[in-house]
């Protein structure tokens, strides 16, 4: 699907964020993926996506991850944060 197919700024925003949030389901069936509540004024679609994995795969996890925005960023023409934290910190 082209940009130029998605006019409204809208439409790219929900077309990138079911792309990544399929796309983060494919590499980790277990994330939970939340909306930020706070995000920068800058980006349009910003999450926190949470996995039960130890520290050092979490790094792994944000390369993976930030593989997976950056073409998405170019495509749908919108700025992405998709942070990755260990569930383990989440949880209390």
């Amino acid at each position: 699907m082209s940009v130029y197919a998605l006019p409204h700024p809208a439409l790219r925003i929900a077309a990138a964020t079911t792309d990544l949030v399929q796309g983060i389901l494919t590499l980790y069936p277990q994330a939970r993926i939340l909306p930020r509540t706070l995000p920068l004024a800058d980006e349009d679609i910003s999450v926190e996506v949470r996995l039960p994995l130890p520290l050092d795969a979490i790094y792994a996890a944000r390369e993976q991850i930030h593989t997976l925005v950056l073409p998405l960023q170019d495509h749908y023409d919108v700025l992405i944060l998709a942070s990755v934290v260990p569930l383990t910190l989440c949880t209390g």
